[in-house]
């Protein structure tokens, strides 16, 4: 149990760069010269953490980043009516890293009190 938790308490604190990259990223979606290298990398990062998440206990994590992952494939449903464009899909992705540092600070807190 104490390994699990070790190991938890590690993906915990990995994740605060992956959120920085995933907003770096996010913003980046909204210049046409670095979208073609940032979009690849935001679903990468987000089935990584959808899977990961779950693995490890973490549902809220996984939920973010499901949510993360079907706004970028709804951007790549060209005959979608309610395609974002790369602007809106930045500032949404923007919101929703937002939400995924609240549900890492969440899972942190009940990783302290489980103690």
């Amino acid at each position: 149990m104490d390994s699990l938790r070790n190991l938890q308490r590690d993906y915990l604190a990995d994740l605060r760069e992956v959120i920085d990259r995933m907003r770096e990223y996010g913003r980046d979606l909204g210049d046409q010269h670095r979208f073609a290298n940032s979009f690849p990398e935001l679903l990468f990062l987000a089935h990584q953490l959808k899977g990961s998440g779950g693995s490890l206990g973490f549902p809220g994590i996984t939920n973010v980043a499901r949510r993360i992952t079907e706004q970028l494939n709804l951007f790549l449903d060209e005959q979608h009516a309610e395609r974002p464009t790369p602007e809106d899909l930045s500032k949404t992705l923007l919101a929703l890293s937002g939400e995924l540092e609240r549900e890492v600070a969440t899972a942190r807190q009940t990783l302290v009190v489980a103690q």
